[in-house]
């Protein structure tokens, strides 16, 4: 892990926390998240008109009371059976999980057709359903839960940083290989922790953006965790071509933990403000 990464911390050979090296150093039991051909998925579609949008999601309760909640934010492949597991992952480590759909229920068949729905997403949209999916979370009477994070894949990544910038409710969020787009001076609004995986064969999001972004968090001291993995973009969504196991489980144990610790830390937290304060008296 590393808090603010330089060009030549980009290009040199040890790169921060490879997926090898993780897997390797973890001490073992992390959850398996290896997709089976037909997933048994044990969560629902909801309605997120009460709280602010028309679309729909998929939702996932955990057995146990839950530890926090997760919007889900998917990419160019949409609200498909493999987004629906992953929610099904996180709620059986205890989340509440909100997968929601960008793309009016439509799944691409194919790259093509998955390129051609990229361009017809509109961030009012996308930011509304993340509001919505939020407010979900945070309001609806079937369970409790006062911490919720946004993980979003690619597009779903680009929205997901967005919104931790501009939406309510949000305590962190976790970005896979999405563009970072953003100027310093909107940057310097963030508020919550970042985690962000970054494909280093990815051929789609400009390494010199990432070196800005990072950067810029850096002196604008935000919280950053960058992890750098030897892999394409799309590494970690089962619909890619990219597609790669060993680096998707690497990724999905890092992003877990790092959940638990930065909700875990808020709860610790409760009064930071007021020690602050009175510590300057």
């Amino acid at each position: 892990m590393q808090q603010g990464i330089s060009q030549e911390a980009l290009n040199r050979a040890d790169k921060p926390q490879s997926a090898t090296n993780y897997l390797r150093n973890s001490g073992g039991g992390e959850a398996s998240i290896s997709q089976p051909a037909e997933p048994v998925l044990r969560g629902a579609m909801v309605k997120l008109t009460d709280f602010g949008s028309d679309d729909v999601g998929y939702l996932s309760i955990p057995d146990q009371e839950p530890k926090g909640g997760v919007v889900l934010v998917p990419g160019i492949w949409g609200l498909n059976q493999g987004i629906k597991f992953l929610a099904d992952h996180f709620s059986k480590d205890g989340y509440v999980a909100l997968a929601v759909d960008l793309f009016n229920g439509i799944v691409p068949k194919d790259s093509s057709s998955a390129a051609d729905l990229r361009r017809f997403v509109r961030e009012e949209s996308a930011l509304n359903v993340i509001a919505a999916a939020v407010r979900f979370l945070h309001e609806s009477p079937r369970f409790h839960t006062t911490k919720v994070g946004v993980v979003g894949w690619d597009i779903g990544g680009e929205y997901t940083l967005e919104a931790a910038i501009t939406v309510k409710g949000i305590n962190a969020v976790v970005i896979y290989y999405g563009e970072v787009n953003l100027e310093k001076r909107k940057l310097s609004k963030l508020r919550v922790p970042v985690c962000y995986f970054y494909a280093e064969k990815d051929q789609t999001v400009s390494k010199e953006k990432i070196i800005h972004f990072v950067n810029a968090l850096e002196e604008e001291k935000k919280p950053l965790s960058f992890y750098s993995f030897d892999a394409q973009h799309g590494f970690a969504d089962p619909a890619s071509t990219n597609y790669d196991p060993t680096t998707a489980e690497a990724a999905w144990n890092i992003s877990i933990n790092f959940l638990e610790k930065e909700f875990n830390t808020i709860k610790k937290e409760t009064g930071f403000l007021d020690r602050i304060i009175h510590s300057k008296e």
